[in-house]
């Protein structure tokens, strides 16, 4: 064979990453491998797959773009019938690309995939983080199979599974006045100085639920860092609202919080798993996200503490 699997995963790690640095530091590959095999790709193909920009990187040219797409086809069959003659033999073997969403990324996935990988030890999962936008571009250019997300702005041409709803609580200094109580209502909270966490969507979201209550929140931090948000929660600096509520109850310098639920209809984010629709799913991701379900309840979510 003039090329190998090999070779095309090298060549389709640089596409998505759009260096050889940044590729040979996502797969863990040296960079004179991914650059020798690209080399010799173009040798093969008698095209030119990338155009080098001086110190901003590597983009895809039309034909590398469109030689891209048929990779990427040609990896995932390859992976299937690798899957496939595992399932004969009762074992599966494979990789599987998971999105999540950054909120979610440190706390669910780590826990979840790492029972997925001792459950079924011929699997690979790789895993990253984004943004719903991120998420979902990555979906469609085929960079991960599936995500953890919510249901928020899903097109048409997204398939989603719900998994569970995940309620607002606050979130307060474990020494706060309110700490101990069993639930708040946000209208107790108008006067304090809240700590927004101003993520894409997730924003949009906290501020409807003071908006569904004729409430103007006192917005005192904007951070897009949840160990920021709990860090000055934590100190002293106002509360805040959340839906992901990791088992961890201290911030990263030490400092206690608590969790406290949200008294009054305030409704939730609903989590689950987003996938192309209408394209042909591997053993892997089936039976990912079957573990998925199994893993992912009401009463049950890896990483996370239940109010």
């Amino acid at each position: 064979m003039q090329f190998t699997l090999k070779q095309l995963g090298y060549f389709v790690a640089t596409g998505e990453a759009g260096s050889i640095l940044r590729a040979a530091e996502n797969i863990h590959v040296s960079q004179p491998s991914i650059s020798n095999a690209i080399t010799h790709l173009e040798d093969v193909f008698q095209v030119q797959l990338f155009i080098r920009h001086h110190a901003r990187g590597m983009s895809l040219t039309t034909a590398g773009s469109q030689i891209m797409e048929q990779a990427q086809a040609l990896l995932r069959d390859a992976d299937e019938l690798r899957s496939f003659a595992g399932k004969l033999s009762d074992q599966v073997f494979g990789s599987i690309n998971v999105g999540c969403f950054t909120p979610l990324a440190p706390i669910v996935t780590p826990k979840l995939c790492h029972g997925f990988m001792q459950s079924h030890e011929g699997v690979e999962v790789n895993v990253s983080e984004g943004n719903q936008a991120e998420l979902l571009g990555k979906l469609k250019k085929g960079a991960i199979d599936l995500a953890l997300t919510y249901n928020l702005q899903l097109e048409s041409d997204i398939a989603f599974t719900t998994l569970v709803e995940l309620k607002p609580y606050v979130l307060l200094a474990a020494d706060h006045a309110l700490a101990g109580k069993a639930s708040i209502a946000l209208e107790n909270l108008a006067d304090e100085r809240f700590i927004l966490l101003d993520l894409p969507l997730s924003d949009t979201y906290f501020m409807s639920l003071f908006e569904s209550h004729n409430i103007k929140p006192n917005i005192y931090a904007r951070t897009c860092h949840i160990e920021v948000q709990r860090a000055l929660v934590a100190q002293g600096y106002g509360y805040s609202l959340g839906n992901v509520r990791p088992i961890n109850q201290h911030s990263l310098d030490g400092s206690r919080l608590s969790y406290v639920p949200l008294s009054g209809f305030n409704p939730g984010l609903t989590l689950g798993m987003a996938t192309l629709a209408n394209s042909r799913k591997t053993i892997v991701v089936d039976i990912f996200s079957q573990f998925c379900r199994q893993q992912i309840s009401p009463d049950k979510i890896p990483g996370m503490a239940r109010l």
